[in-house]
């Protein structure tokens, strides 16, 4: 976990840094009898590569790679996030998760890659609650600062190879939208 020293409340984790990350784990349609498969692979220091192919064969449809984060986020009030990327052009989700929802359920805003590498950048407004792809209603308030694990999801519906660079995420106190 890096602190700007020129940007004071902004946190950047490193998808490739053991530093940032604990517990980095593939989950995919398999556990429910799908087919889709998927790597994480490291792209030199910089970044890893999850790629793989989605298929919707047995009620299939998802592949997702989820980082804990090592250390817990300082508890600052953080108004956006930023996730630097390269991707293929599909719709992704970014997925959050909180010791304060149920497990299954995560916070969850979609976004449409471009090819080649990219930041997204989102605030809390972004995120609603999903449970199994299902709206949740009534979900507590989404604090950047409580976020224990970052996943990144395909469930585009289109069966097909993907691929994608993970770089970072940012948590930043400052608010650029």
């Amino acid at each position: 976990m890096s602190v700007h020293p020129n940007q004071p409340g902004t946190v950047r984790l490193q998808f490739a840094s053991a530093n940032d990350f604990s517990n980095t784990r593939l989950v995919h349609d398999t556990v429910m009898g799908g087919r889709s498969h998927g790597t994480l692979q490291p792209v030199e220091t910089t970044a890893l590569r999850f790629s793989g192919h989605l298929s919707l064969a047995n009620h299939g449809g998802f592949a997702s790679a989820q980082f804990n984060l090592k250390q817990p986020l300082p508890a600052l009030n953080f108004q956006q996030i930023r996730l630097q990327l390269a991707a293929d052009g599909r719709r992704y989700q970014l997925r959050l998760k909180t010791p304060f929802i149920p497990d299954g359920v995560a916070y969850v805003a979609h976004f449409d890659s471009q090819p080649g590498k990219a930041s997204y950048e989102f605030t809390a407004r972004d995120f609603n609650g999903q449970f199994r792809g299902r709206a949740v209603a009534n979900m507590p308030v989404l604090h950047f600062a409580d976020v224990y694990q970052v996943s990144i999801m395909l469930a585009d519906k289109t069966t097909g190879n993907f691929d994608i660079l993970l770089y970072d995420i940012e948590f930043s106190a400052l608010q650029s939208i």
